[in-house]
């Protein structure tokens, strides 16, 4: 019977970038995958900044046009670019948080850097994976 070893036992046997590999796989056969790692609040507490998690998607939060958020709306149905970060052309977006009711959909076909979104109600933040 063979023992695994953990990813932290292979660090002084490999480079750093295959040690960043390796815990990546250690990680998500660990039931580690997650969507983004939260770095930053907006004053109510909610989660607006976010670094890119083990899955192959970004998080990206977009304000109310009145919020202090980054990322604004515009208008009611007016699509804004976002600069989604991949790599390569999105196969699509899911809301993953908003503070009302409001759809949000795609203005233009998505490209390799960016993805434009508009909202039905720009006065919703929301919270978007791209992936």
């Amino acid at each position: 019977m063979t023992k695994n070893l953990s990813s932290q036992h292979m660090q002084a046997k490999i480079s750093p970038e295959h040690l960043k590999w390796a815990q990546s796989v250690d990680k998500t056969l660990s039931a580690g995958v997650d969507m983004g790692v939260p770095i930053g609040q907006d004053p109510t507490g909610v989660y607006n900044a976010f670094e890119q998690g083990n899955s192959n998607g970004t998080l990206i939060r977009i304000g109310a046009t009145a919020s202090t958020e980054a990322i604004k709306w515009s208008g009611i149905g007016v699509g804004i670019v976002i600069q989604h970060g991949l790599d390569r052309q999105p196969i699509g977006f899911k809301i993953v948080d908003k503070d009302k009711s409001v759809d949000v959909f795609r203005t233009a076909v998505p490209t390799d850097t960016t993805i434009t979104l508009a909202p039905t109600d720009n006065t919703a933040s929301v919270t978007v994976y791209v992936f």
